[in-house]
């Protein structure tokens, strides 16, 4: 309860309302040491995670860098067709599950508890793995578009594309972490639905586990 409780107040304290898209207080990546080709260079999947959280800095870095706004009109770090973010992003830690909220660069709590081994069919890592990211296709994000909604199969394809970027961007940003990181496919998605209090029309697409290795 304790460790649910201050993060809900680190919740509260990134959900303060901003005056203005300079105004927000957005993670500093320094490449000064690792440059965009070096993390390239050193991406790769790991498995052998160690307990352990990651500190504020940290996981706002990796939130950010997966949904996060970098532009004064909203638009976000990753790409996603016709402008529509119908992608998100769900944080799975020790101390409960919490949705990322991009516009203002923070956290909302969802459930207290240890959901980490829900985002898996049984591998034992994800359960050592600092935080789980689970994405989830919200198909609502449409009906407010300025654009005529595709077909369902194609707002799916979009999605897919999507957060093919994000996984990759979390994957750098956990590089200059020095956090190791696993994307998945294989996600106990009947668990995590009920976990997260998700509704039917919402689409689990994958999931990936960050945090200290080896």
């Amino acid at each position: 309860m304790k460790k649910f409780l201050s993060a809900t107040l680190l919740a509260a304290t990134l959900l303060l309302p901003t005056t203005s898209y300079a105004a927000r207080e957005l993670p500093s990546i320094s490449l000064s040491k690792l440059t965009v080709m070096d993390a390239l260079n050193a991406r790769k999947t790991d498995r052998n995670f160690v307990d352990g959280d990651l500190t504020e800095s940290q996981l706002t870095k990796i939130l950010w860098a997966a949904n996060g706004v970098n532009r004064p009109d909203g638009k976000r770090v990753n790409p996603a067709a016709l402008g529509v973010y119908s992608v998100e992003v769900y944080a799975v830690t020790r101390e409960g599950i919490f949705r990322y909220d991009p516009q203002s660069n923070g956290i909302i709590p969802v459930a207290e508890g240890d959901y980490r081994m829900t985002t898996t069919t049984g591998q034992n890592f994800v359960g050592k793995a600092a935080v789980n990211l689970v994405y989830v296709e919200n198909p609502d994000a449409w009906k407010d578009s300025r654009h005529t909604p595709p077909p369902r199969e194609a707002q799916l394809s979009s999605a897919n594309v999507t957060v093919g970027a994000m996984v990759q961007s979390v994957a750098l940003a956990a590089q200059t972490e020095g956090l190791g990181n696993c994307v998945r496919g294989s996600i106990n998605r009947d668990a995590f639905k009920k976990a997260a209090r998700l509704s039917d029309e919402k689409n689990i697409l994958l999931a990936q586990s960050v945090g200290f290795i080896k």
